[in-house]
Protein backbone atom coordinates (compact mmCIF):
# COMPACT_ATOMS: atom_id res chain seq x y z
CA UNK A 1 0.00 0.00 0.00
CA UNK A 2 1.78 3.51 -0.97
CA UNK A 3 2.48 5.66 2.25
CA UNK A 4 -0.29 8.61 2.79
CA UNK A 5 1.45 11.98 1.44
CA UNK A 6 3.07 14.02 4.45
CA UNK A 7 0.80 16.80 5.58
CA UNK A 8 3.15 19.96 6.07
CA UNK A 9 0.65 22.89 6.75
CA UNK A 10 1.07 26.35 9.03
CA UNK A 11 0.47 26.65 12.36
CA UNK A 12 -0.17 23.16 12.83
CA UNK A 13 0.95 20.47 16.10
CA UNK A 14 2.64 17.52 14.98
CA UNK A 15 4.10 14.53 16.95
CA UNK A 16 6.86 13.32 15.46
CA UNK A 17 8.89 10.14 15.56
CA UNK A 18 11.38 8.54 14.48
CA UNK A 19 13.15 4.75 14.89
CA UNK A 20 16.53 3.82 14.11
CA UNK A 21 17.61 0.83 11.75
CA UNK A 22 17.12 -2.60 13.04
CA UNK A 23 17.08 -1.74 16.65
CA UNK A 24 20.41 0.42 17.17
CA UNK A 25 21.11 2.45 20.03
CA UNK A 26 20.69 6.16 19.06
CA UNK A 27 21.79 7.73 22.36
CA UNK A 28 24.56 5.83 24.06
CA UNK A 29 24.90 8.33 27.08
CA UNK A 30 23.80 11.60 28.44
CA UNK A 31 26.61 13.01 25.90
CA UNK A 32 24.79 11.72 22.84
CA UNK A 33 21.44 12.75 24.60
CA UNK A 34 22.78 16.75 24.63
CA UNK A 35 24.14 16.98 21.63
CA UNK A 36 20.82 15.95 19.91
CA UNK A 37 19.29 18.80 21.68
CA UNK A 38 21.50 20.92 20.70
CA UNK A 39 20.82 20.26 17.30
CA UNK A 40 17.08 20.33 17.88
CA UNK A 41 17.47 23.92 19.61
CA UNK A 42 19.72 25.33 16.43
CA UNK A 43 17.22 24.21 14.03
CA UNK A 44 14.01 24.75 15.82
CA UNK A 45 15.54 28.31 15.44
CA UNK A 46 16.33 28.03 11.78
CA UNK A 47 12.85 26.67 10.83
CA UNK A 48 10.84 28.72 13.44
CA UNK A 49 9.49 25.39 15.19
CA UNK A 50 8.12 25.41 18.73
CA UNK A 51 8.76 22.47 21.00
CA UNK A 52 6.26 21.50 23.40
CA UNK A 53 7.93 18.50 24.70
CA UNK A 54 10.11 15.31 23.79
CA UNK A 55 11.60 12.12 24.85
CA UNK A 56 14.92 10.57 23.65
CA UNK A 57 14.67 6.77 23.81
CA UNK A 58 17.61 4.43 23.17
CA UNK A 59 15.74 3.17 19.76
CA UNK A 60 13.64 6.08 19.37
CA UNK A 61 12.48 9.45 19.75
CA UNK A 62 8.95 11.49 20.32
CA UNK A 63 8.96 15.24 19.74
CA UNK A 64 6.05 17.30 19.97
CA UNK A 65 6.06 20.59 17.39
CA UNK A 66 4.10 23.51 16.19
CA UNK A 67 5.01 24.87 12.78
CA UNK A 68 5.29 28.33 11.85
CA UNK A 69 3.79 30.58 8.67
CA UNK A 70 6.65 28.40 6.45
CA UNK A 71 6.46 24.58 7.31
CA UNK A 72 9.07 23.00 6.27
CA UNK A 73 8.88 19.78 8.49
CA UNK A 74 10.68 17.46 5.89
CA UNK A 75 13.80 19.90 5.85
CA UNK A 76 13.60 20.42 9.17
CA UNK A 77 13.77 16.70 10.09
CA UNK A 78 16.36 16.06 7.36
CA UNK A 79 18.78 18.96 8.92
CA UNK A 80 18.50 17.33 12.28
CA UNK A 81 18.80 13.68 11.55
CA UNK A 82 21.74 14.29 8.87
CA UNK A 83 23.50 16.53 11.89
CA UNK A 84 23.29 13.67 14.73
CA UNK A 85 23.87 10.91 12.24
CA UNK A 86 27.51 12.53 11.64
CA UNK A 87 28.22 13.30 15.02
CA UNK A 88 27.15 9.85 16.16
CA UNK A 89 29.09 7.80 13.44
CA UNK A 90 32.20 10.40 14.23
CA UNK A 91 31.75 9.98 18.05
CA UNK A 92 31.03 6.31 17.97
CA UNK A 93 33.12 4.94 15.07
CA UNK A 94 30.50 3.70 12.96
CA UNK A 95 29.11 4.18 9.11
CA UNK A 96 26.04 4.52 7.00
CA UNK A 97 22.22 5.49 8.25
CA UNK A 98 21.40 5.86 12.33
CA UNK A 99 17.97 6.15 11.44
CA UNK A 100 14.85 4.69 9.51
CA UNK A 101 14.60 6.40 6.29
CA UNK A 102 11.34 7.67 6.82
CA UNK A 103 9.93 9.34 10.26
CA UNK A 104 6.30 9.62 10.92
CA UNK A 105 4.44 12.65 11.81
CA UNK A 106 0.90 12.67 12.34
CA UNK A 107 -0.97 16.24 12.79
CA UNK A 108 -2.74 16.50 15.78
CA UNK A 109 -6.07 18.42 16.87
CA UNK A 110 -4.49 20.63 19.24
CA UNK A 111 -7.29 21.76 21.56
CA UNK A 112 -7.93 18.09 22.72
CA UNK A 113 -4.86 16.46 22.62
CA UNK A 114 -2.11 19.15 23.16
CA UNK A 115 -2.12 17.75 27.19
CA UNK A 116 -2.89 14.26 26.38
CA UNK A 117 -0.01 13.49 24.09
CA UNK A 118 2.82 15.65 26.64
CA UNK A 119 1.04 13.08 28.85
CA UNK A 120 1.94 9.89 26.57
CA UNK A 121 5.26 11.52 25.20
CA UNK A 122 6.40 11.79 28.69
CA UNK A 123 5.54 8.38 30.29
CA UNK A 124 7.25 6.50 27.03
CA UNK A 125 10.13 5.65 29.63
CA UNK A 126 7.54 3.86 31.73
CA UNK A 127 5.95 2.08 28.51
CA UNK A 128 9.26 0.51 27.30
CA UNK A 129 10.63 -3.35 28.02
CA UNK A 130 12.98 -1.86 30.36
CA UNK A 131 10.57 0.29 32.21
CA UNK A 132 12.00 3.16 33.93
CA UNK A 133 10.50 6.33 36.19
CA UNK A 134 9.55 8.77 33.96
CA UNK A 135 10.23 11.41 36.94
CA UNK A 136 14.16 10.14 36.93
CA UNK A 137 14.25 9.92 33.30
CA UNK A 138 17.23 12.24 31.70
CA UNK A 139 16.19 12.13 28.32
CA UNK A 140 12.92 13.84 28.36
CA UNK A 141 11.44 17.24 28.75
CA UNK A 142 9.56 16.05 31.76
CA UNK A 143 12.20 17.40 34.22
CA UNK A 144 11.43 20.85 33.03
CA UNK A 145 8.16 20.61 33.92
CA UNK A 146 8.20 19.15 36.94
CA UNK A 147 11.40 21.26 38.26
CA UNK A 148 11.83 24.56 36.03
CA UNK A 149 14.60 25.97 34.65
CA UNK A 150 13.73 25.12 30.68
CA UNK A 151 15.96 26.33 27.99
CA UNK A 152 14.73 28.26 25.67
CA UNK A 153 13.32 26.23 22.73
CA UNK A 154 11.23 24.63 25.07
CA UNK A 155 8.03 26.15 25.24
CA UNK A 156 6.05 25.06 28.73
CA UNK A 157 4.10 27.72 28.76
CA UNK A 158 1.16 26.55 26.89
CA UNK A 159 0.67 23.06 28.68
CA UNK A 160 1.48 24.78 31.99
CA UNK A 161 -1.33 27.17 31.52
CA UNK A 162 -3.86 24.31 31.43
CA UNK A 163 -2.91 23.81 35.39
CA UNK A 164 -2.68 27.49 36.41
CA UNK A 165 1.44 27.67 35.71
CA UNK A 166 0.98 25.19 38.84
CA UNK A 167 3.77 22.08 38.27
CA UNK A 168 2.64 19.96 40.77
CA UNK A 169 -0.76 19.75 39.16
CA UNK A 170 0.82 18.71 35.98
CA UNK A 171 3.09 16.29 37.64
CA UNK A 172 -0.61 14.99 39.22
CA UNK A 173 -1.88 14.57 35.77
CA UNK A 174 1.00 12.53 34.47
CA UNK A 175 1.62 9.98 37.52
CA UNK A 176 -2.47 9.92 37.04
CA UNK A 177 -1.61 8.76 33.14
CA UNK A 178 0.86 6.36 34.64
CA UNK A 179 -1.87 4.34 36.73
CA UNK A 180 -4.74 4.66 33.47
CA UNK A 181 -2.24 3.26 30.96
CA UNK A 182 -1.81 5.73 27.89
CA UNK A 183 -3.52 4.92 24.45
CA UNK A 184 -3.60 7.49 21.17
CA UNK A 185 -5.72 7.43 18.35
CA UNK A 186 -3.80 7.50 15.16
CA UNK A 187 -6.91 8.46 12.24
CA UNK A 188 -5.89 7.23 8.96
CA UNK A 189 -2.03 6.80 9.43
CA UNK A 190 -1.90 10.84 9.78
CA UNK A 191 -4.17 12.45 12.20
CA UNK A 192 -4.00 12.51 16.06
CA UNK A 193 -8.00 14.09 16.17
CA UNK A 194 -11.71 12.84 15.59
CA UNK A 195 -13.12 12.93 11.86
CA UNK A 196 -14.36 16.51 11.87
CA UNK A 197 -10.36 17.26 12.55
CA UNK A 198 -9.13 15.00 9.83
CA UNK A 199 -11.90 16.98 7.24
CA UNK A 200 -11.49 20.31 8.97
CA UNK A 201 -7.67 19.78 7.55
CA UNK A 202 -8.28 18.34 4.15
CA UNK A 203 -10.51 21.37 3.40
CA UNK A 204 -7.30 23.72 4.59
CA UNK A 205 -4.99 21.19 2.02
CA UNK A 206 -7.28 21.41 -0.89
CA UNK A 207 -7.75 25.61 0.31
CA UNK A 208 -3.78 26.46 -0.17
CA UNK A 209 -3.33 24.00 -3.40
CA UNK A 210 -6.19 26.19 -5.56
CA UNK A 211 -4.55 29.08 -6.88
CA UNK A 212 -5.03 32.90 -6.36
CA UNK A 213 -7.44 31.52 -3.22
CA UNK A 214 -7.19 33.47 0.02
CA UNK A 215 -4.97 30.93 1.73
CA UNK A 216 -2.56 30.62 -1.58
CA UNK A 217 -1.63 34.19 -1.80
CA UNK A 218 -1.22 34.41 1.83
CA UNK A 219 0.99 31.37 1.13
CA UNK A 220 3.07 32.76 -1.46
CA UNK A 221 3.86 36.50 0.10
CA UNK A 222 4.81 34.74 3.31
CA UNK A 223 7.35 32.19 1.17
CA UNK A 224 8.76 35.40 -0.96
CA UNK A 225 9.68 37.34 2.15
CA UNK A 226 11.32 33.93 3.68
CA UNK A 227 13.27 33.82 0.74
CA UNK A 228 13.96 37.44 0.69
CA UNK A 229 15.24 36.92 4.24
CA UNK A 230 17.41 33.52 3.43
CA UNK A 231 18.95 34.94 0.34
CA UNK A 232 20.26 38.14 2.68
CA UNK A 233 22.03 35.92 4.91
CA UNK A 234 23.29 33.74 1.99
CA UNK A 235 24.99 36.80 0.54
CA UNK A 236 26.23 37.63 4.15
CA UNK A 237 27.43 34.14 4.86
CA UNK A 238 29.52 33.96 1.37
CA UNK A 239 30.84 37.47 2.10
CA UNK A 240 32.28 36.20 5.15
CA UNK A 241 34.02 33.46 4.00
CA UNK A 242 35.08 35.32 0.97
CA UNK A 243 36.90 38.00 3.56
CA UNK A 244 38.39 35.02 5.18
CA UNK A 245 39.96 33.19 2.14
CA UNK A 246 41.33 36.76 0.57
CA UNK A 247 38.37 36.49 -2.77
CA UNK A 248 36.08 38.13 -3.63
CA UNK A 249 32.35 36.87 -3.34
CA UNK A 250 31.52 36.33 -6.88
CA UNK A 251 34.21 34.25 -7.94
CA UNK A 252 32.82 31.89 -5.06
CA UNK A 253 29.84 32.01 -6.38
CA UNK A 254 30.80 31.26 -9.97
CA UNK A 255 33.83 28.93 -9.30
CA UNK A 256 32.04 25.84 -10.47
CA UNK A 257 34.96 24.14 -11.32
CA UNK A 258 37.04 25.28 -9.08
CA UNK A 259 40.62 24.25 -7.54
CA UNK A 260 42.74 25.55 -4.55
CA UNK A 261 41.68 28.15 -2.41
CA UNK A 262 38.34 28.68 -4.69
CA UNK A 263 37.49 25.28 -4.19
CA UNK A 264 37.98 25.20 0.11
CA UNK A 265 36.08 28.47 -0.09
CA UNK A 266 33.24 27.16 -2.12
CA UNK A 267 33.56 23.75 -0.08
CA UNK A 268 33.21 25.75 3.50
CA UNK A 269 30.33 28.32 2.11
CA UNK A 270 28.76 25.35 0.94
CA UNK A 271 28.69 23.15 4.26
CA UNK A 272 27.92 27.22 6.34
CA UNK A 273 25.15 27.92 3.94
CA UNK A 274 23.61 23.87 5.18
CA UNK A 275 23.88 24.63 8.57
CA UNK A 276 22.64 28.49 8.81
CA UNK A 277 19.49 28.87 6.25
CA UNK A 278 16.96 27.11 5.69
CA UNK A 279 17.55 25.91 2.25
CA UNK A 280 17.14 22.44 1.02
CA UNK A 281 20.31 21.08 -0.67
CA UNK A 282 18.83 21.75 -4.35
CA UNK A 283 18.24 24.94 -3.23
CA UNK A 284 21.63 25.22 -2.37
CA UNK A 285 23.24 23.42 -5.27
CA UNK A 286 21.37 26.29 -7.58
CA UNK A 287 22.47 29.30 -5.95
CA UNK A 288 25.89 28.16 -6.06
CA UNK A 289 25.44 26.81 -9.66
CA UNK A 290 26.89 23.09 -8.37
CA UNK A 291 26.88 20.11 -10.94
CA UNK A 292 26.81 17.87 -8.22
CA UNK A 293 25.31 16.90 -5.00
CA UNK A 294 26.44 19.35 -2.44
CA UNK A 295 26.55 15.97 0.43
CA UNK A 296 30.16 15.58 -1.37
CA UNK A 297 31.41 18.54 -0.24
CA UNK A 298 29.67 17.88 3.24
CA UNK A 299 31.82 15.19 3.54
CA UNK A 300 35.24 16.71 2.55
CA UNK A 301 34.41 18.96 5.47
CA UNK A 302 34.31 15.69 7.78
CA UNK A 303 37.25 13.69 6.45
CA UNK A 304 39.78 16.84 5.82
CA UNK A 305 41.23 18.68 9.14
CA UNK A 306 42.27 21.73 7.07
CA UNK A 307 38.86 22.41 6.06
CA UNK A 308 36.77 21.54 9.44
CA UNK A 309 39.17 23.87 11.18
CA UNK A 310 38.22 26.57 8.83
CA UNK A 311 34.51 25.87 9.03
CA UNK A 312 34.77 25.64 12.83
CA UNK A 313 36.59 29.51 12.71
CA UNK A 314 33.70 30.78 10.48
CA UNK A 315 31.07 29.35 12.00
CA UNK A 316 31.43 31.48 15.29
CA UNK A 317 30.89 34.48 12.76
CA UNK A 318 28.29 33.84 10.44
Amino acid sequence: MARPKRIDLPFSLYHVLSRTNSGDIAFRDEKDQNKFLEYLARYVLLFNYRVHAWCLMPTHFHLLLESAQIPRLSEFMRRLLTAYTVYYNRRHKRHGHLFQGRFKSYIVEKADYLIPLSRYIHLNPGESPKSQDPFRYQGSSLMYYQKGGEPGFLHTGEILSWFQKDRKKYEKYIREGMKEGQKIEIVKQRFIGGQSFSRRIYQRIKATSQKGSRADRASRKAKDQARKKEEKKAHEIIERVGRYYGIEPAVILKGSYARRIVGKARTVAIRLLREEVSWTGKEIGQYLGLKKSIYEYWQKVEEKEDLRQDYERLKKVC
